[in-house]
C-alpha cells in the first residue's frame, strides 16, 4: 500500500467511528435529535480540509445541509460527491446503536452502512485530492444532505441552488455501479359500506369484505407484472401496507382504509399507477352490489434512471474496475434514493455507486465493511479524477 492509500485509510476509518458515534436519527420518523450535530462535525472536519470552501446550507429549523466545494481551473465538468446524513431510529437493535465497534473488518452501528461509510470514503477521497496538490480542471462539490428517510427536504433545497455536470449518489449497492433505481407511489384507498347490527349482516354492507376483494385483485396485479420487465430493474411490484377497518365486535364495518405502497420503473408515473387503481375497483363495482370505494395518491417520488453511456456512468465503472481489478456490470437497485431527484428536478446525470449491502441497512445490527470502504474512497478519488480533469 503506498503512503497516500495508508493515510487515506486511517483518515477514513476514524472518520466513520466519529460519524457513527453522532446520533442522527431522522426527528420525524425515528424521534432522534436530527442531523445539527453530525453537520457541525462534517463541518470541521471539511473545513480542516486545505483548498475547499466550505458552507452550511439551511433547510429547516435546526436542520441544514453541509457543502463543500473544491474550484477547478476552469474548463473541465463538474462532479458532485452527495450523501445523506439522517439515519432510521434505532428501537430494536440488538447493538450500542452509537458505539462503533470493529469485528472480523467489519464496523458495527447505525448509519454505518446507510450511509456513513460512503460519507466517510468521499470526503477521504476528497482530502486525498487536496493533499496531493492535484489542481483539477472541473468544480467538486461534496454535499451532505438532511431528511432522506423521510421527505429528502435537504436535497431538494440543495437543487434550488448547486448544480453539476454528473452526480455520484454514495448509497449502499454493494460496490456496484447502479445507473438506476425504482421510484414508488403511495395509494390510499377508503371503502365505505354501511353499518348494521351483527345479528343481522344481510341489512348492512360489509366494507372490510369489501376491502378483501381488491387485496385479491392487488394479488392478480402483481403477476400480471410479470409481463413488464426493466433491462435492470425487473418487474414493478404492489403491496399491502396497512389495512383499518372497524368499530367493534357486534357492528358491521361501515369504513375500512386500505394502504399500499406500489414500486416503479422508469416510464411509470403517478397518472399511470392511479389509472391501474381506478380499473380494478371499477371492475370490482361492476361485480359487487354496494361496492364504493375510492383511491388517491398522498405521495410519490420518481425513478432514476441514466444512460449506461453516460460520462459518469462509464467513467465509474471505469475506476471500479481499476481499483478492485475487474470490470462489474452495471446495476439496477430496488430501494428509493435522493439520486432521481437530482436526476429529476437537478437535470444531473446521476449514478449510485457505494460500500455496504443494503440488507443490513436499518437492521438490527448494521454494519459495513471497512475494507470495502476504504476501496470505494480510492474508487470516488479516480471518478473525481477522471470526470474532472
Amino acid at each position: 500500500m503506498d503512503p497516500a492509500d495508508r493515510i487515506i485509510q486511517n483518515y477514513v476509518v476514524d472518520l466513520l467511528k466519529e460519524l457513527v458515534a453522532t446520533n442522527s436519527v431522522n426527528p420525524t420518523i425515528g424521534r432522534g435529535p436530527g442531523e445539527a450535530a453530525i453537520a457541525r462535525l462534517l463541518h470541521d472536519r471539511l473545513d480542516s480540509i486545505g483548498g475547499l470552501e466550505v458552507r452550511t446550507q439551511p433547510v429547516a429549523e435546526g436542520r441544514s445541509n453541509v457543502v463543500a466545494i473544491m474550484k477547478g481551473s476552469g474548463g473541465g465538468r463538474s462532479l458532485m460527491l452527495n450523501g445523506h446524513i439522517d439515519t432510521v431510529g434505532v428501537d430494536g437493535m440488538t447493538i450500542d446503536p452509537f458505539k462503533p465497534s470493529v469485528q472480523n473488518g467489519l464496523l458495527h452501528g447505525r448509519g454505518a452502512c446507510d450511509m456513513k461509510g460512503a460519507l466517510a470514503a468521499m470526503i477521504g477521497a476528497v482530502k486525498s485530492i487536496s493533499d496531493s496538490g492535484t489542481r483539477l480542471r472541473g468544480d467538486v462539490i461534496f454535499s451532505a444532505v438532511v431528511d432522506e428517510e423521510y421527505k429528502s427536504i435537504g436535497i431538494q433545497k440543495l437543487v434550488e441552488e448547486y448544480r453539476t455536470d454528473a452526480a455520484i449518489v454514495g448509497e449502499p449497492t454493494d460496490m456496484k455501479v447502479a445507473p438506476a433505481h425504482k421510484g414508488f407511489v403511495w395509494i390510499e384507498i377508503e371503502v365505505k359500506g354501511r353499518a348494521t347490527h351483527g345479528s343481522v349482516p344481510e341489512k348492512g354492507v360489509d366494507a372490510i369484505a369489501h376491502a378483501a376483494k381488491i387485496v385479491s385483485a392487488i394479488e392478480r396485479l402483481q403477476r400480471e407484472f410479470g409481463r413488464r420487465v426493466h433491462p435492470l430493474l425487473g418487474t414493478p411490484k404492489i403491496h399491502n401496507s396497512t389495512i383499518e377497518g372497524g368499530t367493534d365486535w357486534s357492528i358491521i364495518p361501515e369504513r375500512c382504509v386500505l394502504r399500499l405502497e406500489r414500486r416503479t420503473l422508469p416510464g411509470e408515473s403517478v397518472a399511470s399507477v392511479m389509472s391501474e387503481i381506478e380499473g380494478i375497483l371499477r371492475i370490482i363495482k361492476q361485480e359487487t352490489p354496494g361496492f364504493n370505494a375510492t383511491a388517491r395518491s398522498p405521495y410519490d417520488m420518481p425513478p432514476l434512471e441514466t444512460a449506461e453511456s453516460e460520462h459518469v456512468v462509464q467513467m465509474a465503472q471505469q475506476a471500479l474496475a481499476e481499483v478492485m481489478g475487474a470490470k462489474a456490470p452495471v446495476v439496477g437497485i430496488p430501494y428509493w434514493t435522493d439520486g432521481a431527484l437530482l436526476s429529476k428536478l437537478g437535470s444531473i446525470p446521476t449514478c449510485l455507486f457505494g460500500p455496504g449491502d443494503i440488507g443490513v441497512a436499518h437492521s438490527a445490527d448494521e454494519y459495513v465493511s471497512l475494507e470495502n470502504v476504504v476501496a470505494s474512497a480510492r474508487v470516488y478519488r479516480e471518478i473525481i479524477e477522471k470526470y474532472c480533469s
